[in-house]
């Protein structure tokens, strides 16, 4: 399934009313199991601004993909990790590298609806 090298966005889901956006972008250093060790960076929304705020010390994470409260996304060999961005168009978050990565984060498929 994943490999080491492999490039990945975890969303952690909101389980509860005020839980905020977070987010983890790595490399997988290894897959076993349901079982991914990532290292990268973590995101997390800020409740004053609603920007996205990088955490910038580097984090290496074991997570099970099995929990049912995360969301896992491959992200294609090309995206530029360190590159990375979370902006709002449109009233949508989108995640981007500036080249050629970009992943609408939107909630709603209307539009209208922020």
């Amino acid at each position: 399934m994943l490999k080491e090298g492999d490039k990945v966005m975890v969303a952690h889901r909101r389980l509860f009313p005020g839980d905020v956006a977070h987010y983890f972008i790595g490399r997988v250093d290894a897959y076993d199991c349901g079982l991914i060790k990532v290292t990268g960076h973590s995101y997390i929304r800020d409740l004053v601004t609603g920007r996205m705020i990088e955490k910038m010390e580097p984090r290496t994470k074991i997570l099970s993909l099995t929990s049912g409260t995360l969301l896992v996304y491959q992200l294609p060999e090309s995206t530029i990790l360190e590159k990375v961005t979370f902006n709002w168009e449109e009233g949508r978050l989108v995640v981007s590298d500036g080249a050629e990565f970009t992943m609408n984060l939107g909630e709603f498929t209307h539009r209208g609806h922020v």
